[in-house]
């Protein structure tokens, strides 16, 4: 059988995805033709000409050819974090690892979050992705069981969203951030969004907040943080916090401030937080060393099973 287009999901044929979609396609035509073309539709640094750290890839490099050590010098420090990581990884990293991905580097990201807002961590309630578009991607695929599940997300967004919630089968409900107030996010503006979409029999599930935002660069306020959580909290939704450009914060008086530390602080157990955060982009990864990662707070351990499922399904990260 000849598989036509009539005969593909729909819910893939109704999926659209900005970045890399007709436009992409004819700058690749134009190139081809002899047009020269800076691709510049998706956060892609390293395409661009800018270099990446040296220690990054040193590591790297000798935990992927241990024997290297005996022939090239490397600095002190570079070859202690790569000794650490041959050494925990056990079989090397040609191997799978657990679903949930190395428990030493699930630790060291505990510890990171937990030097950044002061909070207990627990590494199990942590996995490690291909990417953190793949950890948003688990987590939608578990809350989304048909088209009338919803997901508020921003507008402007990463396309990820609107293109992963129209593959799962479910509803984008969006809300307009406000471009006169530099790009804010206003509880008005969140009431009328999830109003309107039970008005139209759309069940709201979660709602997700991109902070900083992209492709917006704003950075939301303590105040704007405790009012999403509040707003879940009213309308019993989960929170998709995509924290991925945290470190990427250069306006003045300008700070960063975690969902995760901001739930802590308000001692709310009855909202299920997803936080996001990616080794990939920021300033310090690659964009084609996928990495990534998921935090999960307030969430019952059966339903974590379902996460880790998730993720065995794809063997490890």
């Amino acid at each position: 059988m000849v598989l036509r287009l009539e005969e593909v999901s729909q819910q893939v044929r109704n999926t659209e995805y900005a970045v890399r979609g007709p436009i992409v396609a004819r700058a690749q035509e134009l190139e081809r033709a002899g047009r020269e073309i800076i691709y510049c539709n998706i956060g892609n640094p390293q395409s661009l000409g800018q270099k990446p750290l040296s220690w990054v890839r040193q590591v790297l490099a000798i935990a992927e050819y241990p024997e290297i050590m005996d022939r090239v010098q490397f600095p002190a420090d570079v070859v202690e974090t790569a000794r650490l990581v041959v050494r925990e990884s056990r079989g090397g990293l040609g191997s799978y690892t657990e679903s949930k991905g190395y428990r030493f580097v699930r630790e060291a990201v505990a510890a990171f979050i937990h030097e950044r807002d002061g909070i207990p961590v627990d590494p199990d309630a942590i996995f490690l992705s291909d990417g953190a578009s793949k950890a948003v991607q688990a987590v939608l695929t578990m809350l989304l069981r048909g088209p009338r599940d919803g997901i508020l997300i921003p507008i402007p967004q990463y396309p990820l969203y609107t293109a992963s919630i129209a593959l799962y089968g479910g509803s984008a409900i969006p809300y307009e951030l406000d471009e006169a107030a530099e790009w804010g996010l206003s509880v008005e503006t969140l009431e009328r969004s999830i109003a309107a979409a039970k008005a139209a029999g759309i069940a709201p599930r979660a709602i997700v907040v991109i902070n900083p935002g992209n492709p917006t660069g704003a950075v939301l306020g303590e105040e704007n943080v405790d009012q999403v959580l509040d707003f879940a909290r009213r309308h019993g939704l989960s929170v998709l916090a995509d924290e991925v450009y945290q470190d990427n914060v250069y306006r003045p008086g300008a700070r960063f401030h975690s969902f995760a530390g901001a739930l802590a602080r308000k001692g709310i157990e009855d909202v299920s937080l997803f936080s996001f955060h990616s080794t990939s982009k920021g300033y310090l990864g690659e964009c084609g060393h996928r990495g990534g990662w998921a935090e999960c707070r307030n969430v019952p351990a059966d339903t974590m099973a379902q996460l880790v499922k998730l993720q065995s399904v794809a063997l490890c990260a």
